[in-house]
């Protein structure tokens, strides 16, 4: 069951990820290992920083006190990640309807994620245009994509997950799903895969928040 959750966990961090390898594998943006790599540690760092965090608050009140807050955050955070995802999709929505054919460059952070859009495509980071993603753009798309881990990663500390696990978990699970992300994004639509993947970090942190306060 434990690894089960860290697994849940692990895979809620990391779809924005596998969403971000599509966009590179349709576009035939290439992503070296070694940016592969800078982003996934940068992850990793971010989720073993903001356990600490989590670990700091939980030494100074009651265990079941701890463990209610960060099932109650995980909720709150799914909740949220959901709320965010139906208002953007009215937004888009709407903007489609009144500017049709605008090209816009556009970057907004969300507390649980980072959404850049340059001419409607989503988490693209290729900012030279160069059609590779160098070691620069790897710190600034992996600090972004870091963004969303570290309130839930200081959830999770609350709940007792363990560092040592979590946090090369969730880098090595980055790079493996940003990795088949864009093998995929190479052979299929990105648009449609997308647009049914936004939903699901919400939907699976709010399935380990329930399963945790049960």
């Amino acid at each position: 069951m434990e690894i089960l959750l860290y697994i849940l966990f692990t895979l809620a961090l990391n779809v924005d990820s596998f969403c971000t390898g599509l966009t590179y594998g349709a576009k035939s943006i290439k992503v070296p290992p070694l940016s592969l790599l800078i982003i996934s540690l940068i992850s990793m760092v971010s989720i073993a920083m903001s356990m600490a965090v989590g670990r700091l608050l939980a030494a100074h009140i009651p265990a079941s006190l701890a463990y209610r807050l960060g099932s109650i955050l995980l909720l709150l955070i799914g909740l949220w990640i959901l709320f965010q995802t139906i208002r953007e999709k009215q937004v888009k929505s709407y903007r489609l309807r009144e500017h049709p054919i605008a090209k816009t460059v556009e970057i907004r952070l969300r507390p649980f994620g980072l959404v850049i859009q340059i001419l409607k495509e989503p988490a693209r980071a290729d900012f030279d245009s160069s059609g590779v993603i160098s070691p620069r753009e790897a710190l600034v798309l992996g600090t972004a994509l870091a963004v969303d881990a570290f309130i839930a990663g200081s959830a999770v500390s609350l709940l007792g997950f363990s560092i040592l696990i979590t946090a090369p978990a969730v880098g090595l699970g980055h790079f493996l799903l940003a990795s088949l992300g864009i093998a995929f994004g190479r052979s299929i639509s990105t648009g449609l895969v997308g647009r049914q993947l936004t939903a699901l970090p919400g939907c699976i942190l709010i399935l380990l928040g329930l399963l945790r306060i049960c």
